[in-house]
Order: structure tokens, then sequence, then C-alpha cells
């Protein structure tokens, strides 16, 4: 029994050690650090980035969707569900958050908050122009009684938060803050932060559970829309299907459709990834089709006259291995270019295996010398990759790119 035991031991640690080495590889896998790039970044990658702040002025620069991380919960009030944290929770789930941890550069779980931020700012100060960065609150999932359900939450970020590292650091971030409109309190709270003078509010309503035209929670849902439409707020939610965290009872709330209810009453809204990920599913029926792409609705809603000055996306994780295919939909539909806003969704970016190079390459979307500018510059500073890699993009077939203004402040969503 004690040699059973002994050997049980040895080959679960065994198993954990290649676990956290493949956790490294596919997560950041960072062979230098920001502070290096300005002398040992290659020559071919300067140009390109060079190139990727012509016509860009500085103090415009917007990332309006950036993810805050803690799980310091005495502390900051932070949360990582505890499923994610340990692998008799669920392996997947443990592994996953083991991915993001490497990512952001998180070696001591007691200091997660602080060295969360710390790797953020370091990459945002040490990119050769920079200007403001959203970052995100992110709210508890929460029952139709207004009852928050940490059990299906996946990660929060208290408002607080983000509201006091903003303050920190005012000329590097503006607030999104996250209420769930089912709270109790939620009216209050949204008036609250409103009169603060923030501007954008953060729902993922696939994780968070949240229906944005539902029926059951109609007159709450209106109440809060008007405060939103009063104080000229902005939500900026989730579109399309969910794979960061957990969702899969809820993604069919993704459906961009729903949005179309806070528009109506004037409400201006983002639809984060422009929705895309997944299709209409049979429960809905009654209001698209099934099997249709949700992009394509999203698309025709930005299209549609009514919302002009009211809808917008942002384009964060299109460049995702599993989203990529959409691209070419939305560098070519020109029409839809004033709309479109940047969003890095990081620490995503940072995850070596979540865009691959390589198949943008192949698909076209990039050149063999581009790759490995990109690649090289990835290994120094993820979040200026990001943004080198979507101005360099371009449509498979006619070439054409995003225009520098995706990349601006939008003269519709000021930050103040």
């Amino acid at each position: 029994m004690i040699y059973l035991k002994t050997l049980f031991r040895t080959s679960f640690l065994l198993l954990m050690s290649t676990v956290f080495l493949s956790c490294n590889l596919i997560g950041g896998a960072f062979e230098h650090e920001p502070q290096e790039l300005e002398k040992e970044l290659s020559a071919e990658a300067q140009t390109l980035m060079k190139q990727a702040f012509e016509g860009i002025d500085p103090a415009q620069l917007r990332d309006y969707h950036i993810h805050l991380l803690g799980m310091n919960t005495e502390l900051n009030g932070t949360f990582v569900n505890e499923e994610w944290q340990s692998p008799f929770g669920g392996l997947i789930h443990y592994i996953q958050f083991q991915v993001y941890k490497s990512a952001a550069a998180i070696t001591d779980e007691d200091q997660a908050d602080d060295q969360y931020l710390t790797r953020l700012k370091t990459l945002i100060e040490f990119m050769p122009q920079h200007g403001k960065f959203g970052i995100m609150a992110f709210d508890y999932f929460h029952n139709e009684e207004g009852r928050p359900i940490k059990e299906l939450s996946t990660f929060h970020v208290p408002n607080a938060y983000v509201m006091s590292k903003v303050e920190a650091d005012p000329d590097l971030f503006f607030p999104i803050i996250s209420i769930h409109p089912y709270r109790t309190d939620a009216l209050d709270a949204l008036t609250n932060y409103a009169k603060q003078g923030t501007r954008f509010v953060k729902w993922l309503p696939n994780a968070m559970g949240i229906h944005p035209a539902s029926e059951r929670m109609n007159e709450q849902l209106e109440a809060y829309y008007r405060i939103m439409h009063d104080y000229d707020m902005t939500l900026i939610s989730h579109t399309g299907d969910e794979k960061a965290t957990e969702a899969e009872e809820f993604q069919h709330l993704g459906n961009p459709l729903f949005l179309k209810k806070p528009l109506d009453m004037g409400v201006k809204v983002v639809m984060a990834h422009v929705a895309s990920l997944g299709e209409c599913r049979e429960e809905d029926a009654a209001i698209c089709t099934p099997g249709i792409p949700y992009i394509d609705l999203a698309i025709d809603m930005l299209e549609e006259p009514q919302y002009e000055h009211l809808l917008f996306a942002d384009i964060s994780a299109l460049t995702q291995d599993n989203r990529k295919d959409n691209l070419d939909k939305v560098l070519g539909n020109s029409s839809i270019h004033d709309n479109l806003i940047n969003g890095s969704d990081y620490p995503l970016p940072a995850v070596n295996i979540v865009i691959q190079t390589r198949t943008l390459e192949s698909a076209g979307y990039i050149t063999a010398q581009e790759r490995e500018s990109l690649n090289d510059m990835y290994d120094f500073n993820p979040l200026l990759f990001d943004f080198v890699l979507k101005r360099t993009l371009r449509h498979t077939k006619t070439g054409e790119k995003f225009p520098a203004s995706v990349f601006l402040e939008h003269p519709d969503l000021p930050i103040h």
C-alpha cells in the first residue's frame, strides 16, 4: 500500500511538472523583456513597427478592451473560481488558468494582482508610443433574483479595484466598469458611477447570465438602459460564442440581435469581437435563421441606418486562430470601418498558442517576412505585437487594411 501511494504521488508530481512546462510553452514563452526591445529587436521588425505607427496620433491611440485579472480576494476583492485553481476541480480549466498565468507573467499567486498589473504597465510603458487603455471590471454571474452565484462565475474584478488603478495611473488607463443588470442594487450602482463620469460598462452575457432583451427582466433592463442613455454611457458587450470562460449553458446569450433592445432605447453599444464565433441556434429561430453566422448578423446591424452613431464593434480577438477565417469579412467591408474600434483583449494576445502567425501567413493575411518580424516582436512585447499585427493585416484578395482611425479614440466614444 505504501508503495502504491508513493508511486501515485510520484506519478502525479511528474504529471504536474509536465503540465506546468506545457503551460509555459503554450502560454507566455517569452524570450526577452519589454525593456530590451529598443536595443535588441531585429532591423526588419523595427521597420515594421515604425510602419504600424504611421498616421497614428499617439495621444489619441486607444485600446478599449483590456482585462484585469486577480485572485487576492481579501486584499482587492478579486476572485478566480476555485475549480480553475485546482487540477481536482477540473483538469481542463486548471490547465487553462495556468496558461493565463504564464501569459500574464504571474509566478506567485500571493502577489498575483500586483504581478499582473506590473506586467501590463511595463508592456504599455515600453511601447514606442502609447495612448490610453480601457481596463475592465468583471461582475459575478447573477440569477434573475439578483443573487451572485460564485459557483457559475469564472472570475470577478470589482469596480472599486479598477477605479483605484485608473486613479493611480490616469495617463495610462481609463475605466470600464461592470454591473450586472439583475443585481438588486444595479440601478443605484450604475447611477453612482455615471455621476462620477464613467463612460463604459462591460458585459459578457454568456458568462454572466445576462439576457440583454429578456422579457422576464424587461422592467429592470429598461430602467438600466434609461440610465445609460441619460448619462451617455456605452455598453461594451461580448457577442458570439465565448471560449475563454465557462459559458456553455448560456452561449445563445451572445446573439448580437439581443442588443437591439438597448440600441432601440438610444444606448450606445460596442459589439466585442464582431460576433466572430458561433451561429444562430434553434432556440432563437424566432429572430434569426438557425445556422446563420453571428458575424453576418453583426455586420448587417452595423450597416443599419437607424443605428448610426449608436452601434460599434471592436476588433479584439479577430486574429485568434479560431476566428481568423472571418477576418476577410471585416477587412473587406469598408462600409463598417468607421464603426470599428481597437481592443487587444489582453492577456489573450500573450497566450502563445492563441494567435498562430503561421496560419495567418498561409492564409495570405501577412507575408513570410512580416511573420518573422512579428514573432520577434512577440518575444519582447505581446501587447505591441497585437497592435502591429492588426495594423499589418491585409485582405487576402484585395489587400485592404484597417484604417488608422480604428486605432484612435472614436469621436462618438470619448473616454471622458
